[in-house]
């Protein structure tokens, strides 16, 4: 190991992270006022993770409640840092099991001594680490982590293969007293790393709309007795015996209903969104149970809450375990960036959804760069393209030959491939030449309450001779 992967001090690096490099801020906790984390622990034994020397997540979880407590009886300032090592299934395959273990246990000493004094450092589940920073190192939460990643990337990526690189991420949550429990939390740092493999900033909405009032109406959504489905097809410009359609949900229209993106935008970082994803899936099922067209393939789309919760997973196996036949006419469909953030649960997901018969979809595809390594990690039949590599295909001959090559390598994973976002017709001439399989968008078929499209089909036409 040690020929293999030199152990470096972090201390040894230029962009390791300091607390004389910090501004004072004046909640720093005093001997006397002890941050929430040192009392956990008392009353329940946490064993420590024995690769890394860390507290689990489990710990984490319970630090973290005990912050919540305290937010909400005075002004704590709080946030957690959830670091992934994005890569790291490929490393593993790389160098091998053992030589693995021992460079995750370099990464986590190198983060422990790297981080600042009176941070709690947790490894969680797979290849990911957490740091529940307070005080002081809440508001410099971003400095701290961008020179983390520094830190962690040049002493780490030296070591590795030439033809390997560690990437990593972080997603940062802030403790809010109006947060309930820790899996909102959860779902703030994973919805800002997702936010972060987008690279783009927060939604604007945080700021122009009340994220109170966002989460008010959904809750309020919830607890209506329907949720408003409409339905888009997906068009094959060629005949297919099957007819397929995306399932959409949006609020009741008016002046004030929260807009469709910031309704599962909100669900998300709530950690309500497999609540949604229950209620959409309840309505289909209800829509379909009083008979079926067994032509039919319906596209649900899931948010990264419901790909992480194991609960969400079992209650979908027992609304579909009696209705295969069902099961096998949905098509769930998960976006690029949440597979990557979400990676470590995705070998319980894919076989829940195998074990039912279901196909999987991957939307945004190649909003992130080398798409297709990331394949293997979930066994799609149907691959929704990114808007981005549509753009100019007709004014930009290496844009079209690049959409050509990559439809090629998709179906040669037997995988359909999809164009969405579709506003103008003169481009699906391009798409068609592409080879790609499916077009959606308003120029060809808006969403729908009622399955309305006339599809292609190939009609015979018997001319009697009249006598």
């Amino acid at each position: 190991m040690d020929s293999q992967y030199p152990r470096r001090s972090p201390l040894q690096s230029p962009n390791s992270v300091s607390d004389q490099q910090l501004p004072q801020d004046s909640h720093s906790p005093s001997p006397q006022q002890k941050a929430p984390p040192a009392q956990i622990g008392k009353r329940e034994t946490f064993e420590k993770d024995a690769l890394t020397g860390l507290h689990g997540q489990r710990y984490l979880c319970r630090a973290i409640d005990a912050c919540l407590e305290e937010c909400r009886r005075r002004n704590l300032t709080a946030t957690l840092a959830l670091l992934q090592l994005e890569n790291f299934y490929e490393i593993r395959s790389w160098v091998g099991l053992s030589e693995a273990d021992l460079l995750l246990s370099d990464i986590a000493q190198l983060l422990k001594t790297a981080l600042p004094k009176r941070v709690l450092l947790c490894r969680c589940h797979n290849f990911e680490f957490a740091a529940l920073l307070l005080a002081d190192r809440s508001i410099n939460a971003r400095l701290i982590t961008d020179k983390l990643k520094q830190a962690l990337l040049s002493a780490v990526s030296p070591s590795l293969p030439r033809q390997l690189e560690l990437k990593c991420g972080v997603g940062l949550a802030k403790l809010e007293s109006n947060i309930p429990s820790w899996p909102v939390v959860f779902a703030r740092a994973r919805h800002s790393l997702s936010l972060e493999h987008h690279h783009r900033e927060l939604p604007v909405y945080l700021s122009s709309i009340s994220p109170d009032i966002a989460l008010k109406q959904l809750h309020r959504a919830l607890e209506c007795p329907e949720l408003e489905l409409s339905f888009q097809a997906l068009v094959r410009l060629a005949e297919d015996p099957l007819q397929r359609y995306e399932v959409r949900c949006s609020l009741a229209h008016h002046e004030q209903s929260l807009p469709t993106h910031l309704l599962f935008e909100t669900a998300a970082r709530n950690a309500l969104g497999d609540q949604l994803d229950r209620r959409i899936i309840e309505q289909v099922i209800s829509r379909l149970s009083g008979g079926a067209i067994v032509n039919l393939r319906l596209v649900i789309n899931l948010s990264h809450n419901s790909l992480v919760n194991i609960h969400f997973l079992r209650w979908l196996e027992d609304r579909l375990r009696e209705r295969k036949a069902f099961a096998s006419q949905l098509v769930f469909q998960i976006s690029e960036t949440d597979a990557l953030i979400a990676q470590h649960h995705l070998i319980t997901f894919c076989e829940v959804i195998e074990k039912l018969g279901s196909k999987l979809s991957v939307s945004n595809f190649g909003c992130t760069p080398k798409p297709l390594r990331y394949l293997s990690l979930v066994p799609a039949s149907y691959v929704k393209l990114d808007t981005s590599l549509l753009t100019k295909l007709d004014v930009n001959q290496a844009n079209l030959e690049s959409l050509n090559s990559l439809v090629t390598q998709l179906h040669e994973r037997k995988i359909y491939v999809i164009a969405p976002l579709l506003e103008q017709l003169p481009i699906l001439p391009l798409l068609w030449r592409a080879k790609v399989d499916f077009m959606q968008g308003n120029c060809l078929h808006q969403p729908s309450r009622s399955m309305n499209f006339n599809f292609v089909e190939t009609q015979t036409v018997c001319l009697t001779p009249v006598k």
